[in-house]
């Protein structure tokens, strides 16, 4: 007989970190996005998720891209939701705009994640997180989240959770996915991406059936991002060992929480220059970006089309419509949101 074991929430850290000043750290609040955040009174979907002019989520100083073709009523990266409903409808899509611990994660007076007696999270219905959509076919970093500062950040930790789509489709499998048996495994990884190109992951399990044992993320999960380093930007993907010809079969979602970083004790032009490469910083106020190291930048747009270049060290996008762009200068890039 199958037994299955539902975690509430991994075990928190708790050590403590000394920041200096400038080095507080930052944790995604929601409620203080500047993206305007209205949900659906029915299914808690953020109404601007199939909004075509909606290029990102941005709060402090995260913008979670996002994209979409409203004609096809197709979305991916990353939309939001206040949804707590966690039961399982008939109409399975309408799981997508959940997750399984039924809200989003609450913070204290001292803007610290408030947990429980268990040392789990606080959830509320009332919180709106993330929901993600890896869609292998659209792009080959589909659900990005960048720094709208152009500046470095060391990712501290964030909350990750299954949705409520994957979680039934692992449980029971679909019309397109077959129930998790003795082997299977959905797994996160979180892709950190350093000023001078170079990547360094964290894998996170969120369902893995083992021995009869089926284990899901099925509470907001605890994940220690420290081991990334300094970062221009973090990427995610999703695997499965549910296959096809034509790719995973488990439904593509996770849901994101309480994103934790630290500006970084060194500077972006630091860094790279320690390895005698170019800088590019972005001054989204202003929309001026500066270069020094190198001779030529150039600009691209989400397609990968050149919009604009430089031999000069500054340059402003101020006549560039709001969008994704990709600065590179030699062997230096960053990914700004217009």
């Amino acid at each position: 007989m199958k037994k299955i074991f539902i975690s509430l929430s991994a075990v928190i850290a708790t050590a403590s970190f000394a920041f200096a000043a400038d080095q507080s750290p930052i944790i995604l609040d929601l409620s203080k996005s500047t993206t305007e955040l209205t949900f659906n009174a029915e299914n808690g979907s953020w109404n601007g998720t199939y909004d075509d002019d909606a290029e990102s989520i941005d709060s402090q100083c995260f913008s979670f891209l996002h994209f979409s073709f409203a004609e096809w009523n197709t979305w991916w990266g990353f939309t939001a939701s206040n949804s707590a409903d966690n039961t399982q409808p008939k109409n399975t899509l309408i799981q997508q705009w959940s997750n399984m611990a039924k809200g989003g994660i609450v913070l204290n007076e001292d803007g610290e994640v408030k947990l429980n007696e268990f040392g789990a999270p606080v959830t509320s219905p009332e919180m709106p997180y993330l929901v993600a959509f890896y869609s292998q076919s659209m792009s080959a970093r589909p659900v990005q989240m960048v720094f709208n500062d152009g500046k470095a950040y060391d990712p501290v930790s964030v909350y990750v959770n299954l949705n409520s789509y994957s979680f039934y489709s692992i449980l029971f499998g679909d019309s397109f996915a077959r129930a998790f048996t003795n082997g299977d495994e959905f797994t996160l990884t979180v892709h950190g991406v350093a000023p001078d190109e170079t990547e360094k992951t964290v894998e996170v399990k969120l369902a893995s059936f083992s021995n009869g044992d089926l284990t899901t993320a099925s509470g907001w999960k605890y994940v220690d991002l420290s081991s990334l380093g300094t970062v221009n930007e973090l990427y995610f993907s999703l695997d499965t060992t549910d296959m096809s010809p034509y790719g995973g079969n488990t439904p593509y979602y996770f849901c994101l929480d309480k994103l934790c970083v630290t500006p970084s004790a060194s500077t972006p032009a630091e860094m790279i220059n320690a390895n005698n490469s170019p800088s590019i910083s972005y001054e989204r106020a202003t929309k001026n970006v500066t270069i020094s190291g190198a001779d030529f930048a150039a600009v691209y747009d989400s397609l990968g089309a050149k919009v604009m270049q430089t031999d000069s060290n500054n340059l402003s996008l101020a006549s560039l419509p709001a969008g994704v762009y990709v600065i590179k200068a030699g062997n230096t890039s960053l990914k700004i949101v217009r």
